[in-house]
């Protein structure tokens, strides 16, 4: 096995962002956290492929930034500063989304938190409580904002769950793996109560990546270790190496797929 020394800094292979030439064209995306890691990767893929993508973030900076580089490489995207938790907000950028490209045929719901704590930690219980409320009701509050638009447009839900959902993989990550077990569910209820509106609604489980979020596992060799044992491909993905299957939902290559979670995660739920 190769040891986390060897594989923990850096790219260790090419990972161009997937992009499939006017496969989006005419979409309209709404990506989530897109100021950094997963979200923004998925944007520019997006972008790449055709589609007008609108960049919501916490961070509005970040998502201006993300944006910038997709408009000067040609692309078309605008960005918003977003609290997913905040209803009103999220139903503001459906507007202004809907204002500056059209309604909204793709939403990627990525914004999310992860925060590790014992059950018995003081904090626990605020931080479980945090995690769903970013993580599962910020989606729901996305797709409601979203949803006449996709109506209009029978469009896609892409939702980001985790290999938490269905693994203990770490210990002191009930709360987030509770989120992230929500959004399985959420993905599938969704899928059942819009596909009479022609709504599909997957959801992706990503898992070891190098995102600012696995900065500090990333930063532990006995971690590494550990994590490496259960994955057949041993090593962190980028980000980019998300955004073939997030195009996969988003296109007409998966008309015929709803309500499922796709593990992106190097085998890692295989063994």
């Amino acid at each position: 096995m190769a040891s986390a020394a060897a594989v923990a800094g850096g790219r260790h292979h090419d990972a161009p962002i997937a992009t499939i030439p006017g496969l989006l064209q005419d979409e309209v995306a709404l990506v989530t956290g897109a100021g950094q890691g997963n979200g923004a990767a998925i944007a520019r893929g997006f972008a790449a492929s055709g589609a007008a993508v609108l960049l919501a973030d916490i961070d509005g900076a970040n998502a201006r930034s993300v944006s910038d580089e997709i408009n000067a490489a040609g692309g078309r995207s605008a960005s918003f500063a977003l609290d997913v938790t905040d209803a009103g907000q999220c139903e503001a950028v459906a507007r202004e989304a809907r204002a500056a490209f059209g309604p909204v045929s793709i939403l990627v719901n990525n914004a999310g938190i992860f925060r590790r704590n014992a059950l018995d930690d003081e904090a626990f219980l605020d931080n479980a409580g945090q995690q769903l409320r970013v993580n599962v009701e910020g989606s729901l509050n996305a797709a409601r904002a979203c949803l006449p638009q996709l109506r209009e447009t029978r469009g896609r839900i892409i939702n980001v769950a985790s290999i938490a959902a269905f693994i203990a993989y770490r210990r002191n990550v009930t709360g987030y793996a509770a989120s992230k077990g929500a959004v399985v569910q959420m993905t599938k209820g969704l899928a059942a109560d819009l596909a009479a509106d022609g709504i599909r609604v997957n959801a992706i489980a990503p898992g070891l990546i190098a995102t600012p979020m696995t900065i500090p596992s990333r930063s532990q060799p006995a971690v590494m270790d550990e994590l490496y044992q259960h994955a057949l491909i041993k090593r962190f993905a980028e980000p980019e190496e998300l955004v073939g299957c997030a195009l996969f939902l988003a296109s007409r290559l998966s008309t015929f797929v709803t309500g499922v979670t796709v593990p992106v995660d190097g085998g890692f739920l295989a063994i």
